[in-house]
């Protein structure tokens, strides 16, 4: 995996994290970190690490044609980034309006938490996880026992009546640190634009993810 690159979105705790457990997988070159705040890079930049200072979604949308499709994307920001990059590159042409989350969702997704930009949180988790959780594919590290779900498989099946529902899976690349690769915001995008009208769209690994709503309406072109 040494030639693709990867980018760390978010320099805070998580991202630096990150940083440090990739690099039995990358080439330290071959990760950048991504953070609005100068003096969060420096650090990285000291150890080797390719640094752009930039507001993430920005960096998304600015580096859009630069990517390549296997590079790896690490969200470690406190914004759904999937979503945001969507409703950025939505916005010029269309009505992108967030909804709230289907209350039906509560129901059938464990330990569910609301946020304040209208997304739901859940999790598989009533306590906090272990930073450096190897999340094996049958049991819960903590616990021992089995997944009550799997979320990122309940997110990718999900149908809902008079919505259109995509996930973003998350892989798990070091023990605590998750990404997906570029190709999966372009084709989901592409996804999200044939099906004008409510989506759902979440992010998911294994055992915690975030999901919005929102209505997408193209403008009628002239």
């Amino acid at each position: 995996m040494s030639h693709h690159k990867a980018y760390i979105i978010g320099s805070g705790f998580f991202g630096d994290r990150a940083f440090y457990s990739l690099q039995s997988l990358f080439q330290t070159a071959n990760i950048t970190m991504v953070d609005k705040r100068f003096s969060q890079l420096k650090k990285i930049i000291a150890d080797g690490g390719q640094a752009v200072v930039m507001d993430a979604v920005s960096f998304l949308t600015a580096s859009k044609e630069n990517l390549a499709p296997d590079d790896w994307i690490i969200p470690a920001v406190p914004i759904h980034l999937a979503y945001e990059w969507f409703r950025q590159e939505l916005k010029p042409t269309s009505e992108c309006r967030t909804l709230p989350v289907p209350e039906a969702l509560e129901t059938m997704l464990p330990n569910t938490i609301k946020g304040l930009d209208g997304q739901l949180y859940a999790s598989n988790a009533d306590f906090i996880c272990p930073d450096d959780c190897p999340e094996p594919n049958d049991y819960c590290t903590v616990t021992g026992e089995p997944r009550p779900q799997v979320l990122s498989n309940t997110l990718s099946s999900l149908k809902l009546p008079g919505f259109y529902s995509t996930c973003i899976v998350s892989s798990q690349l070091a023990p605590g640190v998750g990404g997906f690769q570029w190709s999966v915001l372009p084709r989901t995008l592409k996804e999200i634009k044939a099906h004008p009208g409510k989506i759902l769209v979440g992010t998911a690994c294994k055992c915690h993810c975030v999901m919005h709503a929102f209505l997408y309406r193209p403008f009628l072109s002239s």
